[in-house]
């Protein structure tokens, strides 16, 4: 097996060989990497110039070792002690499994031969490298590693510091709180909070305020869960420094405030957007993790059958109106949205977007985010935009009518327009534009499409068993259906316990036709519409939940979660439960 310590290709050099990358994009990524001083395959993959799987396969071909999943491997324990932690977070690598005086470590970066020599000197043996995802590698080293001793320690390096306790009840002395969140165990306990949410690739962060204790809970795959429980001194110490990250004013209790900070993590850059809301007992602090990795999710990785994904598509050709995508906060809107972009995104347009915030920057198009304060909103932004020359316009959500009849004026004048509402499906969008005071002539004459969305947890493949069938009953329809397969979720070390691991799209389309058009001016009411959307080929969110059921990809009781409009008794059919 060849060394990668004596392998003399760079990074660079490998992927223009195995034609990931041309010369010319490998001297605009050396550029970029003299400025920043980041690594050459993480500015590829921010730039969007090649995915983080190119990058690890190309290196894994032309070194001639293997490139693994740790998703499919168990890793010993004991030889995971062999490198200690900080160091196999910096090095982005962790030891697999150990023979005599061979050790095999899973790399992001068999290249790096400082690495290597670093390992063999800790580590007394000869490094057999394999190549695995950065993720997979940061995902590894948080289980087997594990961050709850970490923030146990920090956190009684707080209490034989001396430090007295603050109680949030009582707190008068900003002084103090903002000394105490200036101590470097506060400091090492809020980065390792934030650290471990990103690492178990939550979406949320929440610091909750309880009588007695600080709980901080995580929302993985859309469910919040608590992970930490800190005792009362450090409520007001753990919020203020949150808040000095955020650079919200310390000194105020009493209202709500916004802010947000950046971090650095495995090379990555992350924003947080900071919220805090005041409590009985004390200040709430919610942190939205938006990681600006400066790439989407490819449209046919969303979930969307084979009909949805082939009639969007086509969605996404016309020249100009509103595809309007709708949902509640957290159901992957905005995802859905960059992919579209992303779709469509070629020299030949201008695609401008105003987003609040922008969470995922897209190489090619203009994006920008509205500041309320200086009075830039969607409604100002989007004239602004017009006079911009674009071709395509993506507004993050339409809020008020001001917003929404431009956008209309946008789309009737030869643009395509993106934007959002929340509305609980797709043709609730229709009725709810003339609730807002839109004319009906005119929501005619400029919605091409809607596409309404929920995420449900996908089972994880790991430990999920089989159930026993079942049948149901399809309200919309009145379609009984016989379920063979279902999956039941168990809980392993994978999942977190959880049964579940990773998420999928739930879609629905209507396609805005002639005859919707003539209902639309006529005034018909919302069952017309389902009525004759239906006749177009139209499915409920539900009804694609149960397909993914059948499936085997999720669950019955995760899709009756997300799209739940009925009782349950008028689904389950007790009485026609199959025999086995």
């Amino acid at each position: 097996m060849n060394k990668p310590g004596l392998v003399r290709n760079k990074l660079g050099t490998l992927l223009v060989e195995e034609g990931v990358i041309t010369p010319e994009q490998l001297d605009f990524l050396l550029n970029k990497q003299r400025q920043s001083r980041g690594r050459l395959g993480e500015i590829a993959v921010a730039e969007g110039l090649a995915t983080e799987e190119e990058i690890v396969k190309a290196l894994a071909k032309q070194l001639k070792i293997p490139f693994i999943s740790l998703d499919n491997i168990v890793i010993d324990p004991e030889v995971v002690k062999l490198i200690p932690e900080t160091m196999a977070r910096n090095l982005r690598a962790i030891p697999i499994f150990k023979v005599e005086k061979n050790i095999t470590v899973a790399m992001a970066d068999p290249t790096d031969s400082e690495a290597l020599k670093e390992i063999r000197f800790v580590t007394g043996c000869e490094v057999e490298p394999v190549v695995a995802k950065s993720d997979e590698i940061s995902q590894a080293i948080a289980t087997y590693y594990g961050t709850q001793g970490n923030l146990m320690d920090a956190i009684e390096g707080l209490s034989t510091n001396g430090l007295d306790a603050v109680d949030e009840a009582e707190e008068q002395d900003i002084v103090e709180s903002q000394k105490l969140s200036q101590e470097a165990p506060v400091v090492k306990l809020v980065n390792m909070i934030i650290e471990r949410a990103i690492s178990k690739k939550a979406s949320d962060i929440h610091v909750e305020p309880r009588e007695s204790s600080l709980s901080i809970r995580y929302r993985i795959d859309g469910v919040l869960r608590e992970e930490i429980v800190i005792p009362r001194m450090l409520k007001a110490a753990v919020v203020s420094r949150l808040k000095i990250l955020a650079k919200i004013n310390i000194a105020e209790r009493r209202v709500p405030q916004d802010g947000r900070f950046t971090v650095r993590l495995n090379g990555k850059k992350i924003d947080l957007r900071v919220s805090t809301f005041p409590t009985v007992h004390g200040e709430k602090v919610v942190m939205r993790i938006l990681e600006r990795s400066g790439t989407t999710i490819p449209l046919e990785e969303l979930g969307m059958n084979a009909e949805i994904l082939r009639k969007f598509s086509q969605v996404l050709g016309l020249s100009h109106g509103i595809i309007l995508v709708t949902g509640p906060t957290g159901s992957g809107k905005t995802t859905t949205l960059y992919a579209a972009l992303n779709r469509i995104n070629d020299a030949e347009k201008n695609i401008v977007t105003l987003e609040d915030p922008v969470e995922s920057q897209i190489p090619g198009i203009n994006q920008g985010h509205t500041n309320p304060v200086a009075g830039f909103t969607f409604a100002s932004g989007l004239r602004a935009i017009l006079r911009q020359d674009p071709d395509i316009i993506m507004v993050g959500e339409t809020r008020d009518v001001e917003t929404a009849e431009i956008a209309i004026q946008a789309a009737l004048t030869g643009h395509l327009v993106f934007t959002t509402l929340h509305t609980n499906d797709a043709l609730s969008s229709i009725v709810r534009l003339m609730d807002m005071g839109i004319e009906p002539f005119l929501v005619a004459s400029s919605v091409s499409a809607i596409i309404a969305q929920r995420l449900v947890r996908k089972v994880c493949t790991k430990c999920a068993v089989e159930a026993q069938p079942v049948e149901i009953q399809i309200p919309e329809s009145g379609e009984v259906r016989r379920l063979e397969r279902l999956m039941k979720p168990v809980g392993c070390d994978k999942c977190n316990g959880t049964g579940y691991r990773g998420r999928i799209g739930l879609f629905e389309l209507a396609v805005v036709n002639d005859e919707m058009r003539r209902l639309i001016v006529k005034g018909g009411s919302y069952q017309q519409l389902v009525a004759e959307a239906r006749n177009n080929g139209y499915r409920t969110m539900f009804e694609d939940g149960i397909d993914k059921v059948e499936a085997g990809t999720t669950t019955l009781e995760e899709v009756m979660r997300v799209t739940r409009t009925v009782l349950e008794d008028d689904i389950f059919m007790a009485e026609k439960v199959a025999e086995t």
